[in-house]
């Protein structure tokens, strides 16, 4: 369990044809988030990084609707992938330089 926002979310796995993971032209995705129920439903056989990514998406999701970021389906797949993809690199690049600033104002 962990809180986004003072919302608590849970990660359920389950069986790749949970109902949940289920799209609407009939096929299964390897994970879902439901904002009504504050679940993230992962496909329980992800592994490793791919699973790692998956993960990231759907907290974004959850991230998201936490915060009451309204987007249209389409805008929040965008910002899931690119958060997915990319965050870890982003943050990581954003501490480094933030670091080199502080030093160079004497404050780190």
């Amino acid at each position: 369990m962990f809180k986004i926002n003072g919302e608590e979310w849970r990660i359920v796995a389950v069986s790749p044809f949970h109902p949940y993971l289920a799209k609407p032209d009939g096929g299964f995705t390897v994970g879902a988030c439901d904002d009504f129920t504050k679940k993230i439903y992962l496909n329980e056989n992800l592994t490793g990084s791919f699973m790692r990514k998956v993960l990231c998406h759907e907290i974004a999701h959850a991230a998201m609707f936490s915060y009451n970021i309204d987007l249209t389906i389409e805008q929040e797949e965008i910002l899931a992938d690119l958060i997915a993809t990319y965050g870890q690199e982003i943050v990581h690049i954003t501490n480094l330089v933030f670091k080199r600033i502080m030093e160079k104002r004497g404050r780190l």
